[in-house]
């Protein structure tokens, strides 16, 4: 069931709101950037996703990941404390999307949190299967 959630950064610079469905799952990647910041996204359509406060403190990064003409979101990191919040891109159907930064949430049920987890193989760009033994997170 979709619910409202607030989130932020650590040090309270960059606020959120952001209405998401957590039984829908969250997503744990293995490519290069997720698993060196050990990224845990939850994701919804980005209508349901707003900056409440702090979007001059954000720094912006854009990687283009193998294999990939160009890159496909744009992850957002406050400047002050260097906490990445969220990223911004397309889905698979070319829809805008928000990825939440799972941390960053505030008040989410733990219990629900540990049953959404899905892992994918973004290493290998399968995103739609989960990574072999020796890649995982």
């Amino acid at each position: 069931m979709e619910q409202h959630y607030e989130g932020g950064c650590h040090c309270g610079a960059v606020q959120y709101e952001v209405d998401l469905d957590l039984e829908k799952g969250t997503i744990r990647c293995n490519c290069s950037l997720c698993s060196k910041s050990r990224a845990w996204f939850a994701f919804t359509p980005a209508d349901k996703f707003q900056l409440k406060s702090g979007d001059d403190s954000l720094t912006r990064y854009r990687w283009t990941p193998p294999n990939r003409p160009q890159p496909n979101l744009t992850y957002y990191t406050c400047s002050t404390c260097g906490v990445r919040t969220h990223a911004g891109g397309m889905d698979p159907k070319g829809q805008h999307m928000v990825a939440v930064q799972v941390a960053t949430l505030e008040g989410a049920d733990p219990d629900a949190l540990a049953t959404s987890v899905h892992y994918v193989d973004g290493r290998h760009d399968r995103f739609d299967r989960e990574p072999e033994h020796s890649d995982a997170l």
